[in-house]
């Protein structure tokens, strides 16, 4: 699914508790259809999203077809995220229970800057930046433990230190990181 342009929608699936625990993209209207109606019919909670842009012609469903947490359309755009990485010892490749007394966002470097889909998670950027072929191979190591990933959605940011298993939310960080993009653009970097 390397074409932005060919996906037509993607379904969120939702928990018990109503909130997204994955989101699956679609570039055929059929099968999106098929698996939409799958879902609704033995009472799975999920929402489509379409990207009525990217629609030959308009997604309809049969008469009657109700959607309990509704579908939703939106236009189709690339989140931007940033990954930092640091060479100081106290920090690089702990978990941070470990580093939390020494981390700070000057001992960190962007890295590098791109843009994920919308239903991209932080694992599926872990994997990304994990493969030989990974975007910036030359220029960064493969995302490890105590890298930081910055996601950007909806006017908001929000930063994770990665850790052995998961990620742990370190917003504090954002000013100073912020800083460090700040340098990194001054240098002519990424």
């Amino acid at each position: 699914m390397s074409k932005h342009d060919n996906v037509i929608g993607y379904i969120e699936y939702l928990d018990s508790g109503g909130c997204v625990r994955e989101r699956i993209p679609y570039v055929d209207a059929e099968e999106f259809k098929t698996r939409i109606y799958a879902s609704l019919h033995c009472g799975e909670p999920i929402i489509p999203v379409v990207f009525p842009e990217n629609l030959s012609q308009p997604l309809t469903f049969e008469k009657g077809t109700i959607f309990p947490w509704g579908p939703r359309s939106e236009k189709h755009e690339l989140l931007p995220y940033e990954i930092y990485q640091t060479n100081d010892r106290k920090i690089a490749f702990l978990r941070y229970d470990y580093t939390k007394d020494y981390i700070n966002a000057a001992s960190y470097k962007l890295v590098y800057r791109g843009q994920m889909e919308c239903w991209q998670t932080l694992d599926s950027l872990y994997c990304l930046h994990n493969q030989e072929n990974r975007p910036n191979g030359r220029e960064m190591r493969s995302l490890s433990v105590s890298d930081i990933i910055v996601m950007h959605e909806g006017g908001e940011a929000h930063a994770y230190y990665v850790e052995p298993i998961g990620y742990k939310q370190v917003d504090a960080l954002l000013p100073g990181l912020e800083q460090a993009k700040k340098r990194s653009v001054e240098r002519g970097e990424r």
